[in-house]
Parts: C-alpha cells; sequence; structure tokens
C-alpha cells in the first residue's frame, strides 16, 4: 500500500544526486513497502554490496 503521506513529505527532485536517490529508494522500500527501483539504482546497491529489499509476495 503507498503512504501517500511519506511521498508527499518525501519527494525526490529532479536534480538529486546519486546518494540521495540510493537513500530515498531504500528508505521508499522501507516504509511503503515498495520494491520496485530503477535499474539504475539496483546496480549502484549491487556495485555498494547493499542487498536489495525483497518484492512482496
Amino acid at each position: 500500500m503507498i503512504n501517500r503521506e511519506w511521498h508527499e513529505a518525501h519527494r525526490l527532485g529532479p536534480k538529486a544526486k546519486l546518494d540521495e536517490r540510493v537513500a530515498w529508494h531504500i528508505e521508499h522500500a522501507q516504509v511503503c513497502g515498495c520494491r520496485n527501483m530503477p535499474e539504475s539504482i539496483k546496480a549502484e546497491l549491487a556495485k555498494r554490496g547493499i542487498p536489495q529489499p525483497e518484492r512482496r509476495r
């Protein structure tokens, strides 16, 4: 389920740096339960050795 309040409070700007985008997607997965991430973020997580959140079943 989408947490609209979290989304409103944590908007990701178009000029967000890579570290900000990675942190946003990790927090988004934890708070909202959404596991859909852009491939660029998945690649960056793998590069940094950070496990990707599992998708809901």
